[in-house]
């Protein structure tokens, strides 16, 4: 119910933005698209979706291999979950080692999933970083901040993470203490988990092409979604310039750590058209181009995340 609620209200602020910047105006830009120009971004979406379930095996196969098809399923619907989390792209982790824990094991399938969320990360504040250095000089003064910000804040969640990860001890009091509290509703067996855990994210560093293997998939992954960014705008008309795509990738990037309504509807929507505005983009085509890409990245992916989610029994504290 809070969740219908949170994105009734993400709705309530897209029509505010395109009421900003024109609603009118932004309904014909967007009812002007090139339809052509749409299935080809509606593609390669679908295309870099199919490449986080490409990593997905890359990393799990140390293990044990994982069918493709089943990779996609756990990465869609853990992707679904993810989005409808005030801060994206996390909230479904703990659902994907639940459903990946089947075939694995739970140690297993933590450290798998760890590496890929590492990988995920660790590539967006690399191609950011590039992204700040190639183009500092394009970058809005405006904008400068939000990148610093981002640099400041993912650096600490990368050291945090690995550090934790690394340290059996760190870890262990961490899941005696979680285990305490699942002890309460369901028996939990008295393992070391987190020393099962610690050899299994090690085992998986040590490889190192898996770990190559995984940033090379989420460098072109990204690549992907540039290339969605560029044809949204090509069909209402707009060649956009290399480095206006990838900055303004990087600023929705940004906006997503915010913690904000789920994949942060609204203020993507807002201030993402609002720096291909300060480029030099019409306010109706930016807000336009902007919803529809919006449609394909965010709603897309969530609909048919969900559908695939909702496949799977998984008990409601995962759910959560």
């Amino acid at each position: 119910m809070l969740t219908a609620l949170l994105f009734l209200v993400g709705i309530v602020l897209i029509g505010g933005v395109m009421a900003y910047f024109g609603f009118n105006e932004v309904l014909t830009v967007m009812s002007s698209a090139d339809i052509y120009y749409i299935v080809i971004a509606l593609l390669l979406q679908l295309g870099m979706l199919l490449l986080l379930a490409v990593r997905f095996v890359l990393i799990s196969k140390r293990y044990k291999r994982v069918g493709f098809w089943d990779a996609f399923k756990i990465s869609m619907a853990g992707t679904a979950i993810s989005l409808i989390t005030p801060i994206a792209r996390v909230g479904g982790e703990p659902l994907k080692i639940y459903l990946l824990k089947k075939k694995i094991g739970g140690s297993k399938a933590s450290a798998v999933v760890a590496v890929d969320t590492l990988s995920e990360l660790a590539s967006s504040f690399l191609v950011l970083l590039f992204v700040f250095i190639a183009f500092f000089s394009d970058i809005p003064g405006s904008i400068l901040p939000s990148f610093l910000v981002f640099f400041v804040v993912v650096a600490v969640v990368l050291i945090v993470m690995v550090k934790m990860l690394l340290s059996p001890d760190l870890l262990r009091r961490i899941i005696n203490w979680g285990s305490q509290k699942v002890s309460k509703y369901t028996k939990v067996d008295k393992k070391d988990y987190a020393l099962l855990f610690y050899k299994a994210f090690r085992h998986l560093l040590q490889d190192e092409k898996v770990v190559f293997s995984a940033l090379l998939v989420s460098f072109v992954a990204k690549v992907l979604e540039f290339a969605r960014m560029w044809f949204v705008f090509a069909a209402l008309g707009v060649l956009l310039p290399l480095d206006v795509v990838i900055i303004v990738w990087a600023v929705i990037l940004v906006l997503y750590l915010v913690p904000w309504l789920p994949g942060s509807l609204g203020l993507v929507e807002f201030f993402g058209a609002g720096a291909f505005v300060l480029f030099g983009i019409a306010s109706g085509v930016a807000a336009g181009g902007l919803i529809i890409d919006r449609f394909i990245s965010f709603w897309f992916v969530l609909v048919i995340g969900l559908f695939i989610a909702s496949t799977f029994k998984v008990p409601k504290e995962v759910k959560k």
